[in-house]
């Protein structure tokens, strides 16, 4: 063997072994670690026990070692039951993965203690705090009563169900038949008399009120009985 040959392969047997520990791949390992701490950090906030638990990428997929991996949540997914987590490269080359993740919370909702119908109001009595996995229900579980005590239900709800938004409506501020004070207001007047309302009426919402001189006017429904009117 020449001088030339044998010096040719002492760099490669020095070289050789250091390519063969560097990883040309980012690992699955690395990709699932990345979407999962993601996760943890956008669940932080949330009220109750969360759990996350993810699916790593397909083994048989290879994309090449990044330099900085990226996560996002991609549109019209949310952190709450199943979703999904994008994990993104942008140099030395640009790809995406997308990594399956399952949020569960587990804390206290508030749940009715007897069946109420519709139409009714939601006293102290009718709830209570319950232990349960929140994910299983869509966003929007009560987990305080001061959120439902005192609203109207809008639909049936049965007992021991966990109370909803949507499921409740504010409570009526003015009732039809009720004696109202009508307050008006103008440029540079305030006029205050009193008047029967025709229908009911939440806060915020137009309700029709008739005077003690017979005359019908419209107002904006607002609380302890008082409806305005703007001229």
């Amino acid at each position: 063997m020449t001088i030339r040959n044998t010096i040719i392969c002492l760099i490669l047997m020095s070289v050789l072994p250091i390519a063969s520990l560097a990883a040309p791949w980012e690992t699955a390992e690395s990709i699932q670690a990345a979407a999962e701490s993601f996760v943890r950090q956008k669940t932080a906030n949330i009220e109750g026990q969360v759990n996350i638990s993810s699916t790593p990428p397909d083994s048989r997929v290879k994309v090449t070692k990044c330099d900085a991996l990226e996560t996002s949540l991609p549109p019209s997914n949310r952190l709450w039951g199943r979703s999904t987590v994008k994990v993104s490269c942008s140099s030395p080359s640009k790809w995406n993965l997308y990594v399956p993740v399952v949020v569960r919370v587990t804390g206290k909702a508030l749940v009715t203690t007897r069946a109420i119908g519709s139409g009714q109001v939601i006293d102290p009595q009718d709830v209570q705090l319950q232990e349960m996995e929140l994910t299983a229900y869509p966003v929007g579980i009560f987990t305080r009563p001061e959120q439902a005590v005192g609203k109207t239900t809008s639909s049936s709800i049965a007992s021991g169900a966990p109370i909803r938004a949507e499921l409740l409506r504010a409570s009526l501020s003015i009732r039809q038949g009720q004696q109202v004070v009508v307050v008006a207001y103008g440029a540079n007047f305030k006029v205050s008399s009193e008047g029967t309302a025709m229908g009911n009426a939440q806060p915020g919402q137009v309700v029709s009120v008739k005077t003690k001189s017979g005359q019908v006017v419209k107002g904006v429904a607002r609380g302890d009985g008082v409806v305005e009117v703007s001229f």
